[in-house]
């Protein structure tokens, strides 16, 4: 759930919605106003500019990245399989908030590409205290980048035979074994 409420709830979900299904380009104010049914001059009145858009996704992503982190901190003993599964999906709004702030970074913007920077270092320092070692944390982080990546390439899983619910239990066994000969470096 956003962390806006009312109506620039309603005009930051279409924002959203407009980047991750349909690019930047067609994420206009125009194009915003007209799935939320508002006029461009109610778009603006609660949002300032599309910088004001950008922005208040921005927010919106660090707030969902560390709430997820410090989910993660919290339950350190499934900090790499929490993190392995929730990467199979890809409607979460996490998931399409970060497709959204990538959209924004695949445009040269610095400020997309830090807040995506700053996302990372969130979940990775989560798997390196769960982990132990800074080789496997990564290796974890990859492999559910890599995951959901997959995942979009899945999106009927009713034929899907090359990812599914059992694809993070196995790397997750994997990564253990792994740790268990190498013992702990970070």
């Amino acid at each position: 759930m956003l962390t806006q409420e009312g109506k620039r709830e309603k005009i930051l979900t279409a924002y959203l919605n407009l980047l991750v299904h349909q690019g930047i380009r067609a994420a206009t104010l125009d194009a915003v106003g007209s799935a939320c049914q508002l006029s461009k001059a109610g778009v603006l009145h609660h949002f300032s500019s599309m910088g004001a858009l950008r922005q208040a996704i921005f927010v919106e992503l660090q707030a969902q990245a560390a709430a997820d982190a410090n989910k993660m901190l919290e339950d350190l003993p499934n900090a790499a399989n929490y993190y392995l599964v929730s990467s199979l999906s890809r409607d979460s709004l996490l998931e399409r908030l970060i497709e959204a702030v990538n959209r924004l970074a695949q445009t040269g913007d610095e400020a997309a590409l830090e807040l995506l920077r700053t996302c990372r270092t969130g979940w990775y320092e989560a798997l390196l205290l769960a982990l132990g070692d800074a080789a496997l944390a990564k290796l974890v982080l990859f492999a559910g980048d890599g995951i959901n990546h997959n995942a979009l390439l899945s999106l009927d899983e009713t034929n899907e035979t090359f990812l599914g619910s059992s694809t993070a239990n196995d790397l997750l066994g994997l990564v253990e074994r792994l740790r268990e000969t190498a013992g702990p470096r970070a």
